[in-house]
């Protein structure tokens, strides 16, 4: 039996999170429960599950793990066979559960935290206490922000709002904090935010640029499945399937996946490592 597939202990975890087993001959496909309603995660991956089926010539399913708790749990449990997310869970599964990072969107992903220039916050230690408005953790920009934190007595108040950097930046408009983390490249639009109005705000943090989403894999997928996976992905049939993952979460000029390595994602696991919020 696989070390990662441990049967005992994700029965267990079957009964305290409510969710109906799998089929341990299943190759299990999964992502974060980032869509405001699970259709959507159904409409943009069972596609990608059916082509894995296709492509490997073994039964792939997708599973939808519903919420952040239950996708911790699975995640921990060894539970995911092929998982498209950040790049700190990329980094956390090569640390912890065995996998292998195949492909990455090609562009980096960076955050900066923004303030009102009239606000009297000069600097990232004066956000002790305060509220800042940012998507719920485990979400990457928050936990870059926390990073900077990490005495758990000294940190900002996370005011969680949901949806996308855009409902972000409309609770900080709107007065709901004192800061705001923002995309990078959602902040740098000026469709987003006209040039007048960014000349208001002053940026107090700007983020490492760390490689974007990417694929991984566990030790049920052979070598010779993962150089088929990187090879089909980047420039065979994989790469059209891919195309509104591409467009959902990549940046413009983003076109298909590139290939990458563990390597790249050394060391990004530590924002989930031993904080409040993380794993």
């Amino acid at each position: 039996m696989h070390g990662t597939r441990r049967q005992f202990p994700w029965l267990i975890m079957l009964v305290l999170v409510g969710i109906s087993p799998l089929n341990w001959a299943d190759i299990v496909f999964t992502s974060p429960p980032r869509e405001q309603d699970s259709t959507e995660g159904v409409e943009l991956y069972v596609p990608l599950a059916e082509y894995f089926s296709k492509l490997l010539g073994r039964k792939v399913i997708y599973h939808n793990p519903g919420n952040w708790l239950t996708y911790q749990k699975e995640m921990r449990s060894g539970l995911y066979d092929i998982v498209f997310d950040g790049p700190h869970f990329n980094s956390w599964r090569v640390a912890h559960v065995d996998h292998e990072v195949l492909v990455r969107l090609p562009s980096s992903i960076e955050f900066l935290v923004v303030t009102n220039t009239n606000s009297g916050i000069g600097k990232m230690e004066d956000l002790v206490g305060a509220n800042i408005c940012s998507i719920s953790p485990p979400n990457l920009g928050t936990m870059l922000l926390l990073d900077r934190f990490r005495n758990p007595v000294r940190q900002p108040v996370v005011k969680s709002i949901k949806g996308e950097t855009g409902e972000v930046y409309k609770a900080f408009k709107s007065g709901q904090c004192k800061a705001a983390v923002l995309r990078t490249i959602f902040y740098n639009n000026n469709t987003k935010i006209p040039d007048e109005e960014r000349k208001q705000l002053k940026v107090l943090f700007n983020s490492p640029a760390l490689p974007n989403q990417g694929l991984s894999v566990s030790n049920r997928i052979t070598a010779a499945e993962k150089k088929l996976i990187q090879k089909d992905v980047v420039t065979g049939e994989g790469a059209k399937v891919f195309e509104k993952v591409v467009k959902r979460y990549g940046q413009k000029n983003d076109k298909t996946f590139v290939v990458t390595n563990n390597q790249e994602y050394q060391g990004i696991n530590m924002l989930l490592e031993g904080v409040i919020y993380g794993w």
